[in-house]
């Protein structure tokens, strides 16, 4: 079994925080050039980001450091693995697909993001990302009639750096993670739950994480800011977790959030 490798699908997504708005700033000698690199760093990924909103953390981090060699590598290590569920494999394959059509990935090849599209619908035609990933493929095709074809570097030069660096000042909840936070603010509310459902479902995962694939939709769900927010469903995710997971941890802030949610109504 190689748990450790699904749990690293969940560790992209619960851990790894996003810094997009919040450039570095360095004091000292080779300051300006450091703050200016990983300035822009936080554009290249939030211009990816902006024009691809269903990458993942994960991915959008990785075309923002140049690292796509290294992230397809960790999406594929579990494709041939019968512990991966069906729907992880068919969610790795769709961010390979993104990260290689990314007009921001400084290695971008559509070729070869045709390739891992097309692959998907043989090996997933039921999928419910279907849809989009054809979508995907008529992009593509449509930019190859495109005359002017500009680099990532051109892109760059063209992107509004203050507004791609903007801070947003909401208090979102503590628990939340990047990509919930981005959900709620995009009003991608069914995506994101889709995505942690997906995760929820894959049962070769721990208990831990399956379980907080359920909070995060709850906590997305109660939160003030949501215009889509539902108490009813917040309620019905939280008592899912206190009753497939009794024993976990993750159950007992369930509890807690219940309480919240039952409290402010």
């Amino acid at each position: 079994m190689n748990l450790r490798l699904i749990g690293l699908t969940f560790l992209v997504i619960f851990s790894t925080g996003c810094s997009i708005a919040t450039p570095l700033v360095v004091a000292g000698a080779g300051g300006h050039a450091i703050g200016r690199y990983e300035e822009n760093i936080n554009v290249r990924g939030a211009a990816a980001l902006q024009e691809e909103p269903d990458l993942l953390t994960y991915s959008m981090q990785a075309i923002a450091r140049n690292h796509v060699d290294k992230a397809v590598t960790t999406y594929l290590k579990g494709l041939n693995d019968k512990n991966y569920s069906a729907s992880i494999k068919s969610l790795s394959l769709y961010q390979i697909g993104l990260m290689y059509m990314s007009r921001y990935n400084e290695k971008r090849d559509d070729s070869t993001a045709l390739s891992y599209f097309n692959r998907h619908l043989t090996e997933f035609p039921k999928s419910r990302l279907r849809n989009k990933i054809e979508s995907k493929i008529a992009l593509i095709e449509k930019r190859k009639s495109e005359k002017v074809q500009l680099t990532s570097a051109e892109l760059m030069d063209l992107a509004d750096r203050s507004a791609l660096l903007a801070q947003v000042d909401i208090p979102f909840d503590s628990e939340l993670t990047p990509m919930s936070e981005r959900a709620i603010m995009t009003d991608r509310i069914g995506d994101a739950e889709s995505v942690y459902l997906i995760l929820y479902d894959n049962k070769a995962s721990s208990n831990t994480m399956r379980a907080k694939a359920l909070y995060q939709i709850a906590l997305i769900y109660m939160s003030e800011y949501n215009t889509h927010g539902n108490n009813a469903k917040a309620l019905n995710y939280f008592r899912k977790i206190t009753e497939e997971f009794p024993m976990n941890p993750v159950a007992k802030k369930a509890s807690k959030r219940m309480s919240q949610v039952i409290n402010r109504q």
